[in-house]
Order: C-alpha cells, then sequence, then structure tokens
C-alpha cells in the first residue's frame, strides 16, 4: 500500500511529467506490441481518474497507431518493406479488405487481438486513410473506456462481485470475438489455398 501511495504523491508532485509518461507508454506500445497495453490503460486511469487517464491513454495509442499505419504506408512503396509482404500477410490483407470497417473497428475494440500486426497489414494494402482512421479512434474509444473503468477504482471494483461478472463476461465476449476473427482468417487461407 505505501508503494502505490509513493506512485500517487510522484503523480502529484509531477504532474506534467507522469501525463507525458503515461502518453508516451501508450503511442509506443503501437509500435513494440510487447509492451502491455491494458496495463498501460489502467495505470492512467488508476493515476489519473477515469476521465483524464482515458484521454491521455486514448490519445497515445491513436496518434502511435495513425503513425505506425503512416510510416509502414510510406515505406511500402520502397524495397525496404518487400520482406514483410509474404504469403501469409497477402492472404491476411485480402480477408481485413474483403470483411472493410466492421473487421477494422472489432480488431482494435479487442484486446485479444494482435493490433500492431493488422495495423502493418493495412498500411501495406490499399486502405483508406480515412477509413483505417475512423476505425482505429472508434474501436480504441470502446476498448480504452472499458479498462478505464476498471481501472480507476480496481480495489473497489474486485470487491463487487457484480463488477468482478461483469468485466469476466465482458472479456468472454472479447475473446470469443477475436477466436471467431482468427479462425475466419485461418477459414480464409484455407479456401485462398484450395482456390489456388
Amino acid at each position: 500500500m505505501e508503494f502505490i501511495q509513493s506512485i500517487y504523491n510522484i503523480v502529484n508532485d509531477y504532474w506534467i511529467l507522469s501525463i507525458a509518461v503515461g502518453l508516451i507508454s501508450a503511442f509506443v506500445e503501437s509500435f513494440l506490441p510487447i509492451l502491455p497495453l491494458v496495463a498501460i490503460v489502467t495505470a492512467n486511469a488508476a493515476l489519473f481518474g477515469m476521465i483524464p487517464g482515458f484521454v491521455i491513454s486514448w490519445l497515445g495509442s491513436v496518434s502511435g497507431t495513425i503513425c505506425l499505419f503512416w510510416a509502414v504506408k510510406k515505406l511500402s512503396y520502397g524495397k525496404f518493406v518487400k520482406f514483410l509482404k509474404n504469403e501469409k500477410v497477402e492472404k491476411a490483407i485480402d480477408w481485413v479488405e474483403e470483411k472493410g470497417f466492421k473487421l477494422l473497428f472489432l480488431a482494435y475494440a479487442c484486446p485479444f487481438l494482435p493490433a500492431c500486426v493488422i495495423t502493418i497489414s493495412q498500411g501495406l494494402s490499399k486502405r483508406d486513410s480515412a477509413d483505417f482512421i475512423s476505425a482505429v479512434v472508434a474501436g480504441k474509444l470502446v476498448m480504452f473506456f472499458i479498462i478505464s473503468y476498471i481501472g480507476k477504482d480496481i480495489i473497489g471494483f474486485i470487491t463487487n462481485p457484480i463488477k468482478v461478472l461483469t468485466l469476466a463476461l465482458i472479456t468472454f465476449v472479447a475473446w470469443k470475438i477475436g477466436n471467431k476473427l482468427n479462425k475466419d482468417l485461418e477459414n480464409y487461407e484455407h479456401k485462398k489455398i484450395n482456390e489456388d
């Protein structure tokens, strides 16, 4: 408990620096998916409050994802990124192109899908920037709002059985959606292989 209190004190003493760290952490996670996005969003909500923490995480992650998309899109015309375009990536690109906005929205709203891979595949595809950005903004809005709601009062959340059951239900639904989308991609790949 003293450790948590000391973190709160640091945040209060170095407000702007703390906001910058929260924002940059969410931004960098777009490029390095090994960073725990759910933990970053939860920490921001716990330290800054639900709405400020949500806004910090959402702005950082959305801007990072858009920057990654544009960087890959810019580099995709050169030889530097040609090695990324293998048969599996090409099939993933076709699959997302076929499904459109709905799939992109779900991919960014579901924490169980590799958003970084989807961003890279969309940068390599002919995806319109406006269509991509609207899916990222809307999808991450939903996911981050739910995570921030939980993170604002993590201890109170854990001790309330109704909130725990609601979280379990949301997590299960998100996992089922992610699992179904992964199976759809595998089925699409098998179908393409059989057609070829």
